[in-house]
């Protein structure tokens, strides 16, 4: 009988090399490096600290912090496109994609050669609403840009792939009648119009990408549904992953209560009503946001603005009968936040330091002494941060001088480490050297809020987040129509009242919630801003992730978990799920996951309470 044991060994060789190979492949697996390099034309900021809704990028800028993507500027009216920006020390490189949204008109006297080598070497390259005028991004993308057209025809978005799987297959009304003409030189368009492509990839290396999206303009990238998915899918295509925060913005909101301990209450005939009580907070708000596991935002003013002594005081001291014979009890009103406080439903945040204009003393003062029927009730004394009474802006110092006494007496009041500050009387300084946003992140605040709309702030830039999310000012006597409400997928709706509308209504905090629909959230100022702030960061070898949660901003996160979905591009996720076991481990320990979970394409994240750094690693076999 023939031995064939030497072919059987040959034949178990072969295949033991083969899973040794198939092992190696898998555990050679890394994410691309999580941070993007946004490239503009310009920005308005000399000093490259504030984004406002006139800089052209702020709408992406808005969305990648919303998305939570790390993400640096280089602005070409400033710099210079060069290695060092675009490579670690250690030669491999920065950025796992460039998004490039820089016009023609800022490339004279550039050099963009060292582009072509971060994409070999692993960068994606995606360029979005951008005539690419130059031959060094021209070979990059596959294209060469030749102008503009008109064209009537319907978007017709073919062959299938992942950056398009969510898309229409025509699109006509998302997109207009004229475009970008780029010809094709080896790109693979996936939208076109006509003959005109619309949407383009060439893909230099399997896990590397160039993209061109030729959206009508960047807000299109943030407001337009169509478009926005268009563009995240390419961002996560680009990276081969995302990490977003574990949330339904959509049917989230933020609600924030404006004016405790203001002086203004008792003496301004059109905004008089009574202090909120303690009886009223633990009877009629208290119950009500602990049932809805709401926790509100009381924004609190901690200096009273004493016309008696002309003096700035403490409020909780102020227990009085007012001109117009109401009872006045501030320090009843100190123990009804405090007991909300403790009750888990109220963050104490910052509403200024007196909601009163910081000079009241120069013409066409003093307001001390103002009639409160004429002079004294013109609504300019009421903002602190501008000068509108007297056409001018509040100066820097001046404002930080009431920013930091509104943290020192917070802390002082109730122990408390306001994160956000939101202004009063709807006036704020806009130049760059007394920028109200500049100044209040200088403070230490991580948000800054103008009513309905919001800067991001953090040690290095403030960024208008208009466009991002949505809000209202509720009151009393309207009826609340969430129905009505717009979008906003990417941030909570910001829900604002007074607490004027308790005082007046004392089942308005019930009625409110009530009207919102039975699956809304809501989700805290600190939660909100310690998502905002969180530093993720991936490794440079394997599957990991680091989550990095800094004092002050990520404060919540100290005591409270957090939440995170990494959703996977389809080629890594493929790779992936070839694996015969998949570990999560998290700071050190292990969990087996479900691959099933992996197919969907989404793979929960959850990260203990502590603040610092936090690892999180896929261990694939």
């Amino acid at each position: 009988m023939p031995r064939r044991l030497p072919g059987l060994l040959l034949t178990v060789g072969i295949l033991a090399g083969t899973v040794a190979t198939f092992g190696q492949q898998l555990t050679s697996l890394r994410f691309k490096p999580y941070r993007v390099l946004l490239v503009v034309n310009t920005w308005g900021d000399p000093a490259s600290q504030v984004i406002t809704q006139t800089d052209a990028f702020q709408p992406i800028a808005a969305l990648l912090k919303a998305w939570s993507v790390p993400f640096d500027i280089l602005r070409l009216d400033q710099q210079n496109m060069s290695a060092g920006y675009l490579f670690e020390r250690s030669g491999g490189v920065r950025y796992g994609a460039v998004l490039w949204l820089a016009d023609a008109s800022s490339y004279a006297g550039k050099n963009f050669d060292i582009l072509a080598e971060a994409v070999h070497s692993g960068t994606s390259f995606v360029v979005a609403v951008s005539r690419f005028a130059d031959p060094a991004l021209e070979r990059i993308l596959g294209l060469k840009y030749k102008g503009e057209y008109r064209a009537a025809d319907p978007l017709v978005v073919e062959p299938a792939h992942f950056i398009t799987r969510e898309t229409l297959k025509q699109a006509e009304h998302v997109y207009g009648s004229h475009g970008f003409w780029v010809e094709n030189r080896g790109a693979q368009a996936l939208i076109h119009q006509g003959h005109h492509p619309v949407l383009t990839i060439y893909q230099p290396r399997p896990d590397t990408a160039a993209i061109w999206i030729g959206a009508p303009d960047l807000r299109a990238l943030r407001d337009s549904p169509y478009w926005r998915t268009i563009f995240r899918r390419s961002l996560m295509w680009s990276l081969g992953y995302l990490v977003l925060p574990d949330l339904d913005y959509a049917r989230s909101i933020l609600v924030m209560i404006d004016d405790w301990g203001c002086a203004d209450k008792a003496f301004l005939s059109y905004w008089h009503y009574p202090t909120v009580t303690e009886e009223l907070m633990r009877d009629k708000v208290i119950p009500v946001l602990a049932r809805h596991n709401a926790v509100a935002s009381a924004n609190v003013i901690t200096g009273y603005v004493d016309r008696k002594s002309h003096r700035i005081i403490a409020p909780w001291g102020q227990k009085f009968t007012d001109a117009y014979g109401v009872p006045q009890d501030y320090t009843s009103t100190w123990r009804a936040l405090k007991a909300a406080v403790d009750a888990g439903v109220l963050e104490i945040q910052s509403h200024g330091w007196t909601h009163m204009q910081p000079d009241l003393d120069s013409p066409p003062g003093p307001w001390w002494t103002a009639d409160l029927e004429g002079e004294g009730s013109v609504g300019g004394w009421y903002e602190e941060f501008e000068d509108s009474r007297r056409d001018a802006e509040a100066s820097a110092l001046t404002q930080l001088f009431h920013l930091k006494r509104s943290l020192d007496y917070l802390r002082e009041d109730f122990g408390a480490r306001p994160l956000s500050i939101i202004i009063g009387g709807g006036g704020w300084s806009k130049s760059y050297a007394n920028h109200s946003a500049r100044v209040a992140a200088q403070a230490g605040f991580g948000l800054f809020d103008i009513n309905e709309r919001y800067f991001y702030l953090d040690r290095d830039i403030s960024l208008d987040m208009a466009g991002i999310s949505p809000g209202a000012t509720h009151q009393y006597d309207r009826e609340l129509k969430p129905a009505g409400w717009p979008a906003h997928p990417d941030g909570p709706y910001v829900l604002l009242f007074h607490d004027r509308d308790i005082s007046l209504q004392h089942d308005f905090v019930e009625r409110t919630f009530e009207a919102l629909p039975k699956d809304t959230s809501i989700i805290s100022m600190n939660h909100y801003v310690a998502i905002l702030h969180a530093g993720i960061q991936s490794a440079a070898d394997g599957l990991q992730l680091g989550f990095e949660y800094d004092e002050p901003y990520c404060s919540y996160f100290n005591n409270h978990s957090s939440s995170w979905r990494l959703l996977l591009a389809d080629p890594l996720r493929d790779r992936i799920k070839q694996a015969a076991t998949i570990d999560t481990v998290v700071d050190g320990r292990t969990t087996r996951t479900a691959t099933p979970e992996l197919l969907r394409g989404s793979l929960a994240v959850q990260i203990p309470a502590g603040m610092g750094r936090h690892s999180w690693r896929l261990t694939i076999r």
